[in-house]
């Protein structure tokens, strides 16, 4: 594993949404313009690494240099986890995997 973080389930006016920037998707290997494709499960939903991703990650500019962003907004997002659900992210490489965080 190369690093873990949380972050927080949000409602949007069409679904929930995840959203995941910087350093540590670089680390994983989701640099900008990555594909890469989605599996939703009962509990997690998982990022792979894959040229026939039908995702990329999208490429963002910060103080002149690229920054990854992974946003994920939809219906399958709002099956797994509910809005305000906390939501734990663990960075492989080649693989985001996220799932209902033990924490409060």
């Amino acid at each position: 594993m190369i690093a873990t973080s949380t972050t927080t389930a949000k409602a949007t006016a069409r679904a929930v949404r995840i959203w995941i920037e910087g350093a540590k998707l670089n680390t994983a290997g989701f640099t900008p313009d990555t594909a890469y494709n989605v599996m939703v499960r009962d509990t997690t939903i998982t990022l792979l690494v894959s040229d026939m991703g039908e995702r990329r990650v999208t490429k963002a500019m910060r103080n002149g240099k690229p920054r990854p962003i992974i946003d994920l907004h939809s219906k399958e997002v709002a099956a797994v986890f509910s809005a305000g659900t906390k939501v734990h992210v663990r960075y492989q490489r080649d693989m985001i995997i996220f799932s209902q965080s033990l924490e409060s």
